[in-house]
């Protein structure tokens, strides 16, 4: 079984893939199937539910996501100052 982040309490994760996404002009469709060509198997129901902090992003789906934002892995644990949580 795939190790998983833990965002029940604090979805901050989910926010910042959502955030660095939508920075990038990038649809969520178009995410999901970058990631099942990278053999990261996900749908659209459980990456909307990931990005809105119900679901538990995998290690693997945020390695994946680094490598489709072009991003370093912190960015998903980095607080923005415009964030309530």
């Amino acid at each position: 079984m795939a190790e998983r982040i833990n965002q029940h309490k604090n979805p901050l994760v989910g926010s910042n893939i959502r955030r660095l996404r939508k920075e990038r002009n990038l649809k969520a469709i178009d995410v999901i199937a970058k990631l099942q060509l990278m053999d990261i198997s996900v749908n659209v129901g459980t990456f909307s539910k990931v990005e809105h902090g119900r679901n538990n992003p995998s290690v693997d789906l945020l390695i994946a996501l680094t490598q489709i934002y072009k991003c370093d892995f912190n960015e998903f644990f980095k607080k923005q100052p415009d964030d309530n949580l």
